[in-house]
């Protein structure tokens, strides 16, 4: 995938040998193809850290150079991965790997110089540089953990260690409250605490039930609120609700009645920023600009609500946080799953026709029509002479899934790394336990990564049954809509959706994020014929999918 260990040539010159060589091999990288250019940043930061050479106030300037130099680049490349959830395997794998790339090797020499410098204090030349040397060197920590995390990884326990040695030197010197900025291009100052806590306050949202996209938000929020959080040593039981152990390699903990207090416990207070999470919720309710309260420009209503009420309560005291309605039980045996709004339908459809017997030609027996409700295939007891031209052209594919526990909300599953590729946070599924039960629906909410290659992938279920339909556009509507590709949605061609005529309470549809608008009409065909609906508020949002209300008009 890449040649980060390719060689450099007999006589080639070494581009990381002074300042003025890097300068003018940077200029040198291809201008309109910033993955080749970053590719050739990284092979070079590899010979550098492996080069052996005396680690000099020289060679760290070479190093932070490089580092300046390459951040347009590498945030250019984060963008890409961020604004494009739906691209291929391969490229998702190949731009990730190019961006971890990055910061692991630059973080990688950061904490080399810093690891020689606590070895030999005395005769050390990097006084100086030490501050911005190991903030730096906590921000590339806390962005590979963040990275890891878009990928549902535990970070290991040495990663975790590392990371806290480095702030107990930036404690140990005394400037871990010392405000600078670590970068030219940084909007405003940070500290070494800062960038801890930064990292510390993100760790519980890593637990795989955020997207990639969510996740960089929050982690740009925590920019500007990592100031309310102090860092404290002395601990204060009606103030302090979270800990970090820094002689172990662990991540941010709660504190616990039976807690007992080490000389190595940090204490964080979120009291300050609960309050700025309240505020903010209640100045967006009022009317005011997302952008202005530090949210961002992507910062979306009403899905932005969700965010703020999980970060919310990812971040409140034990006692104050939602807990699960709903216990889980173990469960045994394997499940049925299609996924994908356009993949659900055509299974639904598929299987309504076949027990309908509405498909073109078709001579197929009762029992054979049970067997394909059923199963999805006629079964050998029953097999008699069904031909592939008749039922082999239908689509009636589906994955089936091990159950590792059962709730009335949900399911978790146990995957191996390696299958089902496609799984995310925010996928769109239905699945049946029970053939003769039929379908649900499901979102898969949390994915996490377990030591035995396996992941643990918890989806939450909609538990009523699904009824594919087609929904045509009434009118033109200049309202509003979630089409964020450029493209025209005005009026569209007919699409898929799935609605819950059994489903007590409002009145529910799923369909592709670009076909709403609110108050958006549409005629909806199913079995009975159609209908004119409305298009009301939203209540969930997905990867390619929108659960919305609707009205019916007539």
């Amino acid at each position: 995938m890449f040649g980060f260990f390719k060689r450099k040539k007999a006589g080639e010159e070494d581009p990381l040998s002074d300042l003025k060589t890097v300068s003018r091999w940077m200029q040198g990288l291809p201008a309109g193809d910033i993955y080749t250019a970053q590719e050739q940043v990284v092979q070079s930061l590899i010979q550098f850290n492996h080069a052996g050479l005396a680690l000099s106030k020289e060679r760290l300037q070479v190093l932070m150079h490089l580092d300046e130099q390459a951040r347009e680049m590498q945030y250019s490349l984060c963008m890409q991965y961020l604004r494009n959830p739906r691209m291929s395997k391969v490229i998702e794998s190949r731009l990730w790997t190019a961006i971890h790339a990055f910061y692991w090797e630059i973080t990688r020499g950061y904490h080399a110089f810093l690891m020689d410098f606590v070895g030999h204090p005395g005769g050390s030349k990097l006084q100086s540089s030490i501050p911005l040397l190991t903030a730096r060197a906590l921000r590339g920590f806390a962005d590979i953990f963040k990275w890891r995390y878009f990928r549902y990884e535990r970070i290991e326990d040495k990663l975790w260690q590392r990371l806290h040695n480095i702030y107990r030197i930036a404690e140990f010197d005394g400037f871990h409250n010392t405000r600078f900025k670590l970068y030219p291009s940084d909007a405003k100052p940070s500290s070494c605490m800062e960038e801890y806590v930064q990292a510390l306050l993100l760790s519980p949202l890593g637990a795989g039930s955020l997207t990639p996209k969510q996740m960089e938000m929050v982690d740009f929020w925590l920019d500007n609120w990592s100031e309310f959080i102090p860092l404290e040593e002395r601990f204060e039981a009606n103030r302090h609700f979270f800990y970090v152990d820094t002689a172990k390699g662990q991540s941010l903990k709660p504190v616990r009645e039976d807690l007992a207090s080490e000389p190595t416990f940090r204490y964080l207070n979120t009291e300050r920023l609960m309050e700025y999470l309240q505020q903010t919720e209640r100045s967006l309710k009022a009317g005011t600009p997302a952008a202005t309260l530090g949210l961002g420009e992507d910062f979306r209503l009403p899905e932005g609500y969700d965010l703020l009420y999980h970060v919310s309560n990812e971040w409140s005291p034990a006692q104050d946080r939602e807990r699960r309605g709903s216990p889980r039980h173990p469960a045994e045996g394997r499940c049925e799953v299609v996924r994908d709004l356009v993949g659900i339908c055509t299974r639904l459809r598929t299987e309504e026709e076949i027990a309908s017997g509405t498909i073109p030609n078709q001579q197929l027996s009762p029992e054979e029509i049970l067997d394909i409700k059923l199963y999805g295939f006629v079964t050998e007891r029953t097999k008699s002479g069904i031909s592939q031209r008749q039922a082999g052209s239908r689509d009636l594919s589906s994955e089936q899934w091990p159950m590792h526990d059962r709730s009335d909300t949900g399911l978790g599953i146990l995957l191996k790394t390696e299958d089902s590729e496609w799984v995310r946070v925010g996928k769109l599924i239905t699945l049946r336990v029970d053939p003769a039960q039929g379908w649900i629906v499901g979102v898969i909410r949390r994915i996490t990564r377990l030591q035995d290659d396996q992941r643990k992938i918890g989806v939450q279920t909609l538990n009523a049954a699904p009824v594919a339909v087609h929904i045509e556009q009434h009118e033109a509507s200049p309202t509003l809509s979630y089409a964020v590709d450029g493209t025209d949605y005005s009026m569209q061609p007919p699409g898929d959706a799935l609605i819950f005529p059994k489903l007590p309470g409002d009145n529910l549809i799923i369909l592709e994020g670009s076909r709403y608008a609110h108050g958006r009409q549409y005629r909806l065909h199913d079995l009975d014929g159609f209908r004119l609906i409305r298009l009301e508020n939203v209540r969930d949002k997905g990867d390619g999918w929108l659960l919305a209300v609707y009205s019916q008009l007539t």
